[in-house]
């Protein structure tokens, strides 16, 4: 893909050298350890396979040789690989693993190269704070034994601090200061980091000129070192500097190179940010169709980042937690171990002195009878405490259990807000975004809105079973039972789900012969019908049909919704009533929260009575629901029949019999 300039091809010679003494010694110690070390030291940015294998074999070698530095630096090596595929998860565990060792190891050298390791990954995972504090632990060690070469990567990083913290100034002063050091040690592979980050900050300054200079010469040492992440990077922090320039021709170069390399890297990342450059190229081009698409597979791109980031945000507040509660536990325990060996010592000196005064029987006596008291007292004060504190653990296990179910219920409304609710108004930010800056007309924009109004309609439903859900989950809802008719109720909600119908061409109809008085909730019924139906309309293609019937069944009233969809798989209809929240994407990809039937079951059983189903792959499926019906019944009550059918010229027809 490039040509190979004269560093590139020095850097094949070493590591044929490297190869050929490794063949050439096959004894299995020290030695062999350090050449797969180096090996897989220069692979990981050329070839991210051959630098694993390389890094795995020195690591299972140094084990069977109790070699610790040999491992630590293996341990290093695979955690660099981690870093270029973008799982900056297990490169922190790899790297921590390999601190650990050095500690043990009194490595002064090696401490100093793994906090500055450990202080780049919290830059990645954008925590600033954290990762200041290794990196100025790290420059304290570095400073110490004089290593520039060191304090050069240091110094780049910390200056990749105050970027993140926004501190551009300062950003730019170590950033100058790590360069002078690079220069003087003609460090070309440390250049590429540095140029590259002091082109972001000319870049968050708006001086592209300057940017586009520096990621120019970020770009070529990046290549002259064969470092094919770094490229990447480098292509594409040039792409974005050339859309802000208007060279459109030369940024749409530079990100079908970074999306071609990036292939290989599989850095999920990269190809985030990749999406975000193509959408704004494509934007500067007035090529509002293909911005939309770019738009659309950044924003899925950056919800699953987000939601990685916060779970790991999660994890990190719980070991916090769990961390603090030992702790307290720990103070608890000591406290009263302290109290137990003061009771015993008070008893120790009570009988040593009943002992010493045993020749006046008098005083024997006293003291006896006072030694016996005195200890009714302490069993009596220790029983009453050890009851307090048996009922103080109860107190912390329901009070736990209760904050467990909590942020089950936080955990899940933070799950559907950041994906499932996120999405549908990240592509109407999108379409609004270009609306407003007159970028698309109105016209355009009309032919998007069929399928905005179906995906915020069920945005709309989805939050409704979430609120639902989440009410119930943590104070409960009380039933209030009314008699009232289910037909009227079916009816109204039927009205309200004819627009979502004829958005799909479905043929919807419901038949009712007679007016059914029952005796339950109506919010809770109507929410049973509306999740029923909608599930109903969602699994059946277009031309399909979904028919609603009701009828009394002595002392219950029996509703049956039946579609003629897709049908619920074998292997997952047991999931269907469970507590495990199932949910796929309908016939033209509406989403769900999963929450919708197991509420309906609840509600359904909340009012005293039970709800079935009966599903064929590829045929359709029938829910249905009974519920008590009323003891006043309406003989005179008349039955009718509603049919809502698509028609190819005219529309929707609504007729009422």
């Amino acid at each position: 893909m490039f040509l190979l300039s004269p560093a590139v091809t020095a850097q094949q010679s070493i590591n044929d050298s490297l190869q050929t003494a490794l063949r050439l010694h096959p004894k299995n110690d020290t030695i062999k350890i350090n050449l797969l070390n180096q090996l897989a030291r220069n692979y990981f940015t050329q070839n991210a396979a051959m630098a694993e294998q390389y890094a795995a074999s020195a690591l299972q070698l140094s084990d069977s040789l109790h070699f610790t530095k040999g491992k630590i630096w293996a341990l290093r090596n695979q955690a660099l690989v981690e870093n270029t595929r973008g799982n900056l998860d297990h490169q922190m565990q790899l790297t921590l693993n390999a601190l650990k060792l050095a500690e043990q190891d009194n490595d002064s050298y090696t401490l100093g190269v793994l906090n500055n390791d450990v202080g780049n990954i919290f830059i990645e995972l954008n925590s600033p704070r954290d990762a200041l504090a290794y990196l100025k632990k790290s420059m304290e060690i570095k400073e110490k034994h004089r290593e520039k070469s060191e304090i050069g990567k240091t110094l780049n990083n910390i200056g990749s601090v105050y970027i993140t913290l926004q501190l551009y100034d300062s950003a730019m002063y170590y950033l100058e200061k790590a360069e002078q050091i690079k220069i003087a040690l003609h460090d070309q592979r440390g250049l590429a980091f540095t140029y590259e980050n002091m082109g972001i900050v000319s870049m968050l300054q708006s001086r592209y000129d300057k940017a586009l200079h520096y990621h120019l010469l970020s770009e070529a040492y990046y290549r002259e070192a064969n470092n094919l992440p770094g490229v990447v990077k480098a292509s594409l922090n040039l792409a974005e500097v050339q859309t802000m320039l208007g060279d459109l021709k030369e940024a749409d170069k530079n990100l079908d190179k970074a999306q071609a390399l990036n292939q290989q890297l599989g850095n999920v990342k990269n190809e985030m940010i990749y999406y975000k450059i193509r959408y704004e190229l494509d934007s500067a081009r007035k090529d509002y169709a293909a911005a939309l698409r770019s738009y659309k597979e950044f924003s899925t791109r950056n919800i699953d980042f987000f939601n990685a980031e916060k779970g790991r945000q999660i994890s990190r507040s719980q070991e916090k937690y769990e961390s603090e509660k030992k702790q307290r536990e720990n103070i608890i325990l000591k406290k009263e171990q302290h109290m137990h060996l003061a009771t015993i010592q008070q008893q120790r000196v009570l009988v040593l002195s009943a002992a010493a005064l045993f020749l006046a029987l008098l005083l024997i006596t006293v003291m006896v009878y006072r030694l016996y008291k005195r200890q009714q007292e302490l069993y009596l004060e220790l029983n009453n405490k050890n009851r307090e504190v048996s009922m103080q653990n109860r107190i912390i296990l329901e009070q736990n259990s209760t904050l467990e179910n909590l942020n089950q219920v936080k955990d899940k409304i933070f799950s559907v807000i950041s994906h499932d609710l996120r999405s549908p108004l990240a592509i109407l930010e999108g379409l609004l975004f270009l609306l407003k800056d007159e970028k698309i007309d109105a016209g355009q924009f009309r032919m998007y809105t069929d399928e905005l109004w179906r995906d915020v309609k069920n945005t709309a439903y989805m939050m409704d079973n979430m609120l639902q859900w989440a009410s119930n989950q943590m104070k409960g809802i009380g039933v209030k039972a009314d008699d009232f008719d289910v037909t009227l109720l079916l009816s109204r909600e039927f009205e309200l789900l004819q627009t979502l119908a004829r958005q799909k061409e479905v043929r919807l109809s419901q038949e009712l012969h007679e007016c059914i008085m029952v005796y339950a909730d109506p919010d809770m019924i109507k929410l049973v019908l509306r999740n029923l139906i909608n599930n109903a309309i969602k699994f059946t293609p277009s031309g399909g049909e979904v028919v609603i019937t009701a009828r009394q069944d002595g002392e219950f009233a029996e509703i049956t919704v039946r579609d003629n969809g897709t049908g619920i798989p074998v292997e997952s209809q047991h999931r269907i009533f469970s507590n495990i929240y199932y949910s796929t994407t309908g016939t033209q990809n509406e989403k769900g929260c999963g929450l919708g039937l197991h509420l309906s079951k609840d509600f359904v059983e909340r009012n005293h009575g039970r709800i079935w189903f009966n599903s064929m792959p590829g045929t359709g499926s029938s829910f249905s629901f009974t519920i008590p019906v009323s003891e006043d019944q309406d003989t005179n009550a008349r039955g009718y029949t509603v049919v809502v059918q698509d028609h190819p010229v005219t529309g929707v027809k609504v007729l009422r019999r």
